[in-house]
């Protein structure tokens, strides 16, 4: 059971580098015009708050959940 927590926890660490990748490449990519819209400002905010959670989850599963 200790080996699929690793492999989980580092499973979900690399695809949060994936995503932190992408939300980064989306940031370049938008400009400062779209960071006046609200909308845009509040999704943006909510998108890196769940990379953030999904960094703590996988620190969780590789600590194996203590």
């Amino acid at each position: 059971m200790r080996m699929v927590n690793i492999l989980s926890g580092i499973a979900v660490l690399l695809t949060t580098l994936a995503y932190a990748h992408l939300l980064h490449h989306y940031y370049l990519g938008a400009g400062s015009e779209p960071f006046q819209n609200p909308v845009f400002v509040v999704g943006f905010s909510f998108a890196v708050g769940v990379g953030i959670f999904s960094f703590i989850g996988g620190a969780i599963l590789l600590r194996r959940g203590r």
